[in-house]
C-alpha cells in the first residue's frame, strides 16, 4: 500500500469511528427519553388517591365519564410517542451497527489487500448515516406529539428524572384541568381574608 492509499484509510477509519460516537450520542438521549416516556406510561396507568378523590367530588366540574375519557386519550397518546421512541431507539442501534460494521470492514482492509472491502465499508457508512437520520427524524416527529416544550423535555432528560418536577405532567392535570379541593378551599380564603 503507498502512502496516499494508507492516510485515505486512515481517514475512512477516522470517519467511521467519529460516527460510532455520534451514533451511541445520540443512542444514549432516545434511550433516556424512552424510558422516561415509559415511566409517564407507567404512572397513568397506577391509580392516584387524589385522582380518584376528585372522580368523587362534586366540586371539581368534571363529570366522571369525561375525566375517565381524558385520561385514556392521554394514555393512547402515550402509547403512541411510545412506539414512536422505540422505533427511534431501533434505529439508533441500527446506526450504530453499520457504523461499526464499516469500521471493522476498513481496519480488515488495513491488514489485507482486499480492495472490496473499501466499497462494503462505505455502503455500510452511507446505511448508517441514513439510518441515524430515520431516527432522529423519529425523535423530531415525537417531540411534535409532546404536550411539552421543546426546553422541558431538553431539561428532563439532562437531568435524567432526578428533577423534583418531573412528574409535573401528572399534577398539571389536576391543576388545569380541575383544580383540586384543597387549592379550591385556598382561592376561597384569600377572596374571603
Amino acid at each position: 500500500m503507498s502512502v496516499e492509499q494508507t492516510t485515505q484509510l486512515i481517514q475512512l477509519i477516522l470517519n467511521s469511528v467519529l460516527m460510532s460516537i455520534a451514533c451511541a450520542l445520540v443512542l444514549g438521549g432516545l434511550t433516556a427519553r424512552h424510558t422516561f416516556i415509559s415511566q409517564q406510561l407507567q404512572g397513568l396507568h397506577r391509580p392516584e388517591p387524589s385522582l380518584d378523590a376528585d372522580l368523587r367530588s362534586p366540586a371539581t366540574g368534571w363529570s366522571v365519564p369525561s375525566r375517565l375519557s381524558y385520561r385514556r386519550s392521554q394514555i393512547h397518546r402515550l402509547r403512541y410517542r411510545y412506539r414512536i421512541s422505540r422505533y427511534s431507539v431501533l434505529s439508533a442501534y441500527y446506526a450504530l451497527l453499520f457504523a461499526i460494521l464499516s469500521c471493522f470492514a476498513l481496519v480488515v482492509r488495513g491488514m489485507i489487500d482486499w480492495n472490496a472491502l473499501i466499497p462494503i465499508a462505505l455502503g455500510c457508512f452511507v446505511i448508517g448515516v441514513s439510518t441515524l437520520l430515520v431516527a432522529v427524524g423519529l425523535t423530531l416527529v415525537d417531540w411534535h406529539l409532546s404536550d411539552r416544550a421543546l426546553l422541558d423535555e431538553v431539561q428532563q432528560l439532562l437531568s435524567l428524572g432526578t428533577d423534583p418536577g418531573a412528574h409535573r405532567w401528572q399534577k398539571q392535570f389536576s391543576k388545569t384541568k380541575a383544580p383540586s379541593t384543597a387549592l379550591r378551599q385556598h382561592r376561597q380564603k384569600m377572596r374571603v381574608g
